[in-house]
């Protein structure tokens, strides 16, 4: 036990170090739109449930485990949708732990003939605990073995504060999606330090995707994508895509790296559709060497998406002008 508390401490040491407070993320953008961007909120055409797990350097004792769970609800009167999501972000097996509740709304309109646009907000409460007893340090070991070391000594807290986050996201008729949104607008205090330094930076993400029908063989479609986040100094790219094959199967590959070409992850992708139910899982190869660990940590992804039946309340079928989510086929 007190090896693997230990182990954990030196990988949160690391971790803290190397992106300090910094969000969490998902490898499948495509597929958790409705935690980066809240315009997402306006797009379904039918309400849909989602669930999100991912397990981060599971090979490793101290985990990094993300759970997330969305509502979506289309108000087709208003020409808007409201959604309700959930994460839960468990750093080193509970040293830290952060859930949010946030309540989604989006309003969509055309802003011409040929492209719709979503403008959305998010309106959140974060929890957040740092339980300082998880950790075992260099000196409570030595000082075990008789030898005099100075301690280290982190207090406990918990700290509870609302966040807030804006979203544009824009589609065309000819399948072209773009997206923007910040995060964070009103950068929250997350500790009790009162230091401007220690107030949430804002993120700022982007992206953008073309969907391209092929006709010959059973190939039938592919979606090519870039995804960018920018949070303090870290810098996200993550850039592939994603190929639909008979039209109830997806592959896809992804690379993610930051701005100086230093490739972080090989991502790859697949899913599975059937009537209104979808899958998808990512897994990660890591490209590269965290300190002293050697070893290419993986990390697994999967979202399960359920989509309610749509049906025209006038006619009884589906509306002339269908928009197509941009995170699912």
């Amino acid at each position: 036990m007190v090896v693997k508390r230990t182990f954990g401490a030196l990988l949160i040491s690391l971790f803290m170090g190397a992106s300090y407070a910094q969000d969490f993320h998902f490898s499948g953008f495509m597929e958790t739109m409705v935690y980066v961007n809240p315009a997402y909120a306006a797009l379904p055409a039918s309400g849909e449930v989602s669930l999100t797990y991912r397990n981060q350097w599971p090979g490793i004792p101290a985990t990094f485990v993300t759970y997330g769970a969305s509502l979506i609800v289309p108000v087709r009167i208003l020409s808007s949708g409201i959604g309700l999501s959930f994460t839960n972000d468990m750093q080193g097996s509970g040293v830290i732990n952060q859930s949010a509740v946030s309540l989604l709304y989006g309003y969509l309109f055309n802003a011409s003939g040929s492209w719709q646009i979503g403008a959305g907000l998010s309106a959140s409460y974060v929890f957040k605990n740092f339980n300082a007893d998880e950790l075992i340090f260099r000196s409570d070991i030595l000082n075990d073995l008789g030898y005099s070391y100075a301690p280290v000594i982190y207090e406990n807290y918990s700290r509870n504060y609302p966040d807030f986050s804006v979203g544009l996201i824009a589609r065309s008729d000819n399948d072209v999606s773009v997206g923007l949104s910040v995060g964070h607008v009103t950068r929250p205090s997350y500790t009790f330090s009162e230091v401007e330094g220690n107030r949430l930076p804002i993120k700022y993400t982007a992206f953008a995707s073309k969907r391209l029908s092929l006709s010959q063989g059973t190939l039938i479609g592919a979606e090519p994508a870039v995804f960018f986040s920018t949070q303090q100094n870290n810098n996200e790219l993550i850039w592939g895509s994603r190929f639909f094959i008979a039209e109830n199967f997806m592959l896809g590959g992804w690379m993610r790296q930051n701005l100086r070409f230093n490739m972080e992850a090989l991502i790859i992708s697949a899913g599975i559709s059937w009537e209104k139910y979808n899958i998808s899982y990512h897994y990660d190869v890591n490209l590269k060497k965290i300190n002293f660990l050697s070893t290419k940590m993986a990390a697994h992804e999967v979202t399960f998406l359920y989509r309610f039946e749509y049906k025209d309340e006038q006619k009884g079928k589906r509306r002339g002008r269908k928009v197509v989510c941009p995170a699912y086929n």
